[in-house]
């Protein structure tokens, strides 16, 4: 549809608002004249009837009708003007132009049956005596007993009348077309003093739209103009630091994106990229700038990959994985996803971190290889000192104390160094397995009834008691060696750091989707700063006392690795001078079904 200048869709309006008004007034002033004349008119010709009728009074009561006509011809020669007497029988008894005795019956005239009925009566019409339009008036005559005598009639030709109307309607049309031309002329003013304002606010909102926010609307003659103008002068320079803000934290938000290691991707639940920075792009081989709005699926090419960002949208936790990506290089790549929420809190898509740890992962493998064939090679010759070393001190050799000693401090450190490389080929084999570990249905009670058994020769030395709290039925998908040897673990670490004669307590339960196994001490208790790096390899809270009490450094090393092989977590929980307890959480799909059919 066309559009329409404001000015002429607000110009016709006015021109026809003003054109009606001064029709309807020219037609109002044409109206009162033309009564006003017809007025003065009828007045005079009612004056001449009166003055008639005083002077036929006298001949109509002594009944002289040629007298009558003679004073109606003398008369209206002089008033130039017609008069006509009529009977009440409807002859005319004189006439100031005509015979009577010519003249035609009158009583059926208007004005004569409105006079002869007592009334004074008037009528315009076109005379075929005289041929013109006449105006008549006529009036009763009576005697002293209120008798009509007669009908007196005064009529006066309307030419003069018609002239005055013609001449008045010109001057009516004049004035008219004048002041319609004025009130155009005005209209246009006035039109012009509403449109420029709002052309020129048009114009500056066209310059704010293209970002010239300096330009301001100068202050304008009406209040209402005036408010609009220094409306949107404000609105141009709240704009103007909105979009400077927007623009700042832009910059700012692609220059950290664009400076991460990792890759971001932003999807929305159209399965739409919502952004990608540089390094997802060199991760998935694409370019980030021509990816945007575009499908997932024509970015990210790898359908496992696909199926994460899948899982992340129809899901409302984080998810993790590790994932392969197969091209023309393989890489491997460690990937976060979380939802997407706008500021009100509404899901809107998924957010995706890729971090690129082929180089990571091959250096692990190095490191695991190199680890896992060291402790290979290792393992013979210290089987073969721990032999040797077991053969010097039995009772088939006789040593001096001081040579006895020695030999006994290295079968103690030949113990210590098979139990760490035992712990290293453990890891190994652990980190080989990870995720891949064969699971079965097992009963819970019987698991930790062998940890706390294998254990217990180490608990009674210190007087320690191994309490266990498990229901008998409880029973999950799980490796139970595995799960067995890092339940020994927690509960070899708690008797060690503990006191005598305190208790240690091995708990299992149920909560929920998971199965979650706690082993509570009351020892030494671990301070806070040490918490984060207490499954690391090697790493000792307090070297001296874990030297001292033969401990290899890779214990709970070796528990994290078969609790993330089983898909779980582990928590820990310590005070210092009140003990610790920790937590092992394992996803657990068999619930209730060992216990419906038990072995």
């Amino acid at each position: 549809m066309k559009k329409r200048r404001l000015f002429w869709l607000l110009l016709p309006s006015y021109w026809v608002l003003m054109a009606v008004a001064i029709l309807v007034v020219a037609l109002y002033a044409y109206h009162s004249m033309s009564n006003l004349y017809f007025q003065a008119l009828e007045k005079d010709i009612r004056t001449r009837a009166l003055l008639l009728a005083d002077h036929v009074q006298p001949l109509m009561q002594a009944n002289d009708l040629s007298a009558v006509d003679a004073l109606c011809k003398r008369l209206g020669n002089d008033a130039r003007t017609r008069f006509t007497v009529i009977l009440p029988d409807g002859r005319v008894a004189g006439d100031s132009e005509k015979q009577p005795d010519d003249m035609e019956y009158h009583g059926d005239r208007p004005e004569i049956r409105q006079a002869l009925g007592g009334d004074s009566g008037i009528d315009n019409r076109y005379s075929r005596t005289l041929r013109q339009e006449m105006m008549y008036v006529a009036v009763p005559l009576r005697n002293d007993r209120h008798e009509t005598l007669c009908a007196v009639r005064a009529a006066l030709p309307m030419t003069a009348i018609q002239a005055e109307l013609n001449a008045m309607t010109k001057r009516v049309i004049v004035a008219a077309i004048l002041t319609g031309m004025l009130a155009f002329a005005v209209c246009i003013v006035v039109v012009r003093r509403i449109t420029t304002p709002l052309d020129s606010m048009g114009r500056a909102a066209r310059l704010f739209a293209e970002g010239e926010f300096n330009h301001r609307i100068a202050a304008q003659q009406t209040m209402e103009f005036d408010q609009l103008a220094e409306s949107l002068n404000t609105m141009s320079q709240q704009l103007n630091h909105t979009l400077s803000t927007l623009s700042e934290q832009r910059s700012e938000q692609e220059a950290v994106l664009s400076s991460m290691n990792d890759g971001v991707l932003a999807i929305d639940r159209r399965e739409r990229v919502i952004h990608m920075n540089r390094v997802a792009g060199e991760i998935l081989g694409v370019d980030p700038e021509r990816m945007k709005r575009d499908l997932v699926q024509q970015a990210v090419r790898f359908a496992n990959l696909q199926e994460f960002i899948k899982a992340v949208l129809g899901s409302q936790r984080p998810l993790s994985r590790d994932l392969s990506l197969v091209g023309q290089a393989e890489k491997q790549i460690q990937v976060n996803g979380t939802v997407l929420r706008s500021a009100e809190g509404e899901s809107i898509g998924a957010l995706i971190i890729l971090r690129d740890v082929t180089q990571l992962r091959h250096l692990e493998t190095v490191r695991s290889d190199f680890v896992a064939n060291v402790s290979h090679e290792l393992k013979t010759p210290i089987t073969s000192i721990k032999g040797f070393v077991e053969t010097l001190l039995s009772d088939d050799w006789k040593h001096e104390p001081g040579t006895r000693r020695f030999l006994e401090i290295i079968s103690q450190q030949a113990e210590r160094l098979n139990a760490i490389i035992d712990d290293l080929l453990t890891l190994s084999r652990l980190e080989q397995k990870e995720g891949q570990v064969m699971k079965e249905k097992s009963r819970l009670s019987g698991v930790v009834e062998n940890a706390i058994y294998l254990c217990q020769l180490q608990a009674q030395k210190k007087h320690i008691r191994v309490e266990m709290e498990c229901p008998a039925d409880l029973v999950a998908s799980i490796n139970a060696p595995l799960v067995e040897q890092a339940l020994v673990n927690l509960i070899i670490n708690a008797v060690k750091y503990s006191d005598p004669d305190k208790r240690v307590v091995v708990t299992a339960r149920e909560d929920g989707p998971w199965v979650k196994l706690s082993v509570e001490d009351e020892g030494f208790g671990i301070e806070r700063k040490h918490l984060d790096r207490l499954f690391e390899r090697f790493y000792r809270v307090d070297t001296a006392r874990s030297r001292k009490l033969g401990g290899t450094g890779l214990g709970l090393s070796i528990v994290k690795h078969i609790v993330q092989a089983h898909g779980g977590t582990i928590e820990v929980e310590s005070r210092v001078g009140h003990g610790s307890t920790f937590t092992v959480v394992l996803p657990n799909g068999a619930l209730g079904e060992l216990a419906a059919n038990p072995a």
